[in-house]
């Protein structure tokens, strides 16, 4: 019966180091509102929401992030099915593994950051588009799929 419950105790233990753990980052996933937010103050919409969740090799949930940067893009416009790497963003929010801490929370899906970004310059689009990259120490970065926010407010 000892060794049974030892057997148990090391599968749960073993299980418990991989969840948020090793492993490259091969993946990056942006989860935005659908519409801008007012974050101070004075009336009218000023900034949005996302959330950002990093996966790595071998994991299917988010993972901390312990290296490298993770910026949150924004464009004017809906950049459809153009190749935003080569594209100008209106704005950049940049984070570093350090930084990150202050924003990342735990849901089902894993180890996640919720950021609240104001921008400095309202855009002039009825939408802009967002993308999340990760800037890793070595190697290439990795972008997120597009997401397109509308800019109108009712």
């Amino acid at each position: 019966m000892r060794t049974l419950f030892s057997l148990l105790a090391m599968v749960l233990l073993a299980a418990c180091v991989t969840t948020g753990g090793g492993g490259a980052v091969n993946e990056i996933h942006l989860f935005g509102m659908p519409v801008v937010a007012n974050l101070d103050s004075k009336p009218g919409a000023d900034g949005f929401a996302v959330r950002v969740y990093i996966t790595k090799s071998g994991n299917a949930k988010g993972a901390s992030v312990r290296q490298g940067v993770v910026e949150i893009l924004m464009f004017d416009g809906v950049a459809g099915g153009a190749d935003l790497s080569a594209a100008a963003p209106t704005q950049t929010w940049k984070f570093s593994a350090s930084e990150l801490s202050r924003f990342e929370e735990i849901t089902s899906l894993g180890h996640g950051y919720k950021f609240a970004l104001p921008w400095t310059n309202p855009p002039k689009s009825q939408h802009i588009t967002v993308v999340a990259r990760y800037l890793p120490v070595k190697g290439e970065p990795l972008y997120s799929a597009p997401s397109a926010i509308s800019t109108v407010v009712k």
